[in-house]
């Protein structure tokens, strides 16, 4: 009963890895064909990003380390 159980975990695990094999796959291709405007779109579809700028000189992480290097007086 031992050796059936593992032929079926087995199987499930094989047919789980390839469909995740699958799902990254497609992924892949979606994000290839992501245009700016789409992700933009998707981004603000999310919500909590209020001060969205579409500001190509401008980038989150550079406001984020200087709010977080400041030194206090």
């Amino acid at each position: 009963m031992t050796s059936t159980a593992s032929n079926a975990e087995r199987e499930a695990v094989a047919e789980f890895l390839a469909g995740m094999e699958a799902v990254e796959t497609v992924r892949a291709r979606e994000l290839w064909n992501l245009t700016e405007e789409r992700a933009a779109e998707i981004i603000q579809s999310l919500g909590g990003f209020g001060i969205w700028r579409e500001a190509t000189d401008w980038s989150g992480l550079v406001t984020q380390q200087e709010i977080l290097h400041r030194r206090r007086p």
